[in-house]
């Protein structure tokens, strides 16, 4: 008695299946990882007045929209959407500390409250 008509076929597609799912397991983090480290290398590579110069881009870009959104939805657009306009002060910039040090820095607020 021979094999099924059907059989091969499905081994074979069965097999490439596999292959494909093996070697997307192996390149998918691989190639994620380059573009992120990719990414990683291109934003340190701007540094001073660059970064300055790709925050204000960013920025206009965010007025470009939050603009097209607005006459999208049918609003009337003020004038501080007009494309040119500065959106100010850049957001401040946050210091991490560690647990130690956030707590030192609360130690002598709880002795003053607690003494009043």
């Amino acid at each position: 008695m021979g094999a099924s008509s059907w059989a091969v076929p499905v081994g074979v597609l069965a097999g490439i299946v596999v292959v494909g799912f093996v070697f997307t397991w192996f390149w998918f983090p691989h190639a994620w990882q380059r573009g992120v480290n990719s990414d990683t290398r291109e934003v340190d590579a701007v540094r001073g007045e660059d970064r300055e110069e790709q925050r204000r881009k960013n920025r206009e870009t965010i007025e470009r929209f939050t603009r097209a959104k607005a006459i999208e939805r049918g609003e009337i657009v003020p004038e501080q959407y007009e494309l040119g306009h500065d959106m100010g002060a850049p957001p401040p910039v946050y210091e991490v500390r560690s647990e130690a040090q956030a707590y030192q820095s609360r130690e002598p607020e709880a002795r003053a409250t607690a003494h009043t």
